[in-house]
């Protein structure tokens, strides 16, 4: 049934704008596939001691239509799939993952998007999910912490114009809104409500302001709800057609609805930043974190802010490269984590070893310090994984992954490591056109 409200309210709530005659002149395409997997963990439970292993198969089919304009654009897909564990089939479960975008050139340089994403799924995590919404990550919340295998169901929907009024001058205006909805009782139900505006203005040849505030409202099934505003402004100099210089000032404030003590964060930090020739940038910076809580406490600490997105290809090969730093505010109802400090860290390198033989292996990193947690808790994930692809013909391929996971922790108990191995089946021919 969620499954439904989530085509139709997307389609509902674009109506206005994207109609179907403004996709007239668009070409249509339709994509099927088809895929079956067969996984081994040996520790599904994330268990310290009293390790179980199992195997998981997992059938899915999806279908993917497209639109695609010279001022529109609308991608629409959904992919049911069923997991059936061979010891512990309490844990079988039909996954849903629907995705909806559009977008629409309003007039040369005002864009309107909206993208809504609906999953149901019993993996805490997933090995495969190294992309990250890098808007929506900082008012959302990630799955370090998830061990249960009960189904949780997220929708996420998110509005956005975007404009551009100079060569590096924009703004923009988005409103996003999540929905979580978990069959264990021991994790709550949630609503979170998230708008946010920013721009980016270079007021002369050397120097430009940066801006940005949002504010988040969450509400609980049981635990206090939670209003947190958080706004910062940025003065950059260029040095040169890459290279820029900035000061930034950052400001926070978390309140709750009941007893739990708030507070507000002041952070000053300067730093550069970098734009690479291609698609890609870097920034660098030290801050300084002064956090003033409700109940008369303060913490005081220098902080890092590093963000790197860069893809390096060549002929055979690529390699990307991801990282950030910085704080955020973590709250998912039962698990009052509040403020956490991160460091994260991705690499992924992929080569062609044959034109039907493909090869990656990848790394990852990401250390979690939860300040607001008695006691404090700090974890660090390493994650490493490998895995080849061929090409049986042009529509099968053949896959096979490793993946290592370790949380190493303060808190001992928390402490696991896991082995995932899987091989994948996947049937997907080229792209139909409708038109």
């Amino acid at each position: 049934m969620r499954i439904l409200l989530f085509i139709l309210a997307g389609l509902l709530m674009s109506l206005p704008v994207f109609c179907p005659s403004a996709f007239a002149g668009a070409m249509w395409t339709v994509t099927p596939d088809v895929q079956i997997s067969q996984e081994y963990t040996d520790n599904i439970f994330q268990a310290r001691r009293d390790k179980e292993s199992e195997w998981i198969t997992v059938m899915s089919t999806g279908v993917q239509l497209q639109a695609m304009g010279r001022t529109e654009g609308l991608s629409l897909s959904y992919r049911p799939s069923y997991s059936m564990y061979h010891r512990f089939n309490e844990y079988n479960t039909l996954r849903h993952n629907a995705d909806l975008e559009l977008w629409k050139d309003i007039r040369k340089h005002l864009r309107l998007s909206f993208t809504n994403t609906f999953e149901r799924r019993e993996q805490p995590y997933d090995p495969e999910d190294i992309e990250v919404d890098r808007e929506l990550a900082e008012f959302f919340d990630d799955d370090d912490l998830r061990r249960g295998r009960e189904p949780r169901t997220t929708n996420t929907a998110r509005a956005r114009m975007d404009y551009s009024f100079g060569p590096r001058d924009s703004a923009y205006f988005q409103y996003a809104l999540r929905n979580e909805w978990n069959d264990n009782p021991g994790e709550e139900d949630s609503v979170r409500h998230s708008p946010s505006a920013g721009m980016t203005w270079w007021f002369s040849r050397l120097y430009g302001l940066q801006a940005s505030a949002g504010y988040t409202h969450g509400r609980f099934d049981e635990s206090e709800d939670r209003d947190n505003w958080d706004g910062r402004m940025r003065l950059m100099r260029n040095f040169t057609r890459f290279l820029d210089g900035y000061v930034q000032y950052r400001h926070s404030h978390v309140r709750y609805s009941g007893d739990r003590a708030g507070y507000t964060a002041y952070e000053p930090s300067a730093g550069i930043s970098y734009r690479f020739a291609e698609d890609g940038s870097m920034s660098i910076g030290i801050g300084y974190n002064i956090r003033d809580r409700e109940d008369d406490d303060r913490d005081e600490r220098f902080t890092l802010n590093a963000d790197i997105n860069k893809t390096w290809s060549k002929r055979r090969s690529s390699f990307t490269l991801r990282g950030s730093s910085g704080y955020r505010e973590i709250f998912t109802g039962t698990d009052a984590d509040g403020f956490t400090i991160y460091y994260n860290a991705t690499a992924v390198y992929s080569y062609a070893l044959r034109k039907d033989l493909d090869w990656n292996v990848s790394a990852g990193y990401r250390r979690n310090i939860y300040k607001d947690r008695d006691p404090e808790r700090r974890d660090n994930v390493y994650n490493a994984g490998t895995g080849l692809s061929y090409r049986l013909t042009r529509q099968t391929s053949l896959g096979l992954n490793y993946n290592y996971r370790r949380v190493d922790s303060n808190l001992r108990a928390e402490e696991y490591y896991e082995n995932r191995a899987t091989l994948t089946l996947n049937w997907r021919p080229q792209p139909k056109r409708l038109n």
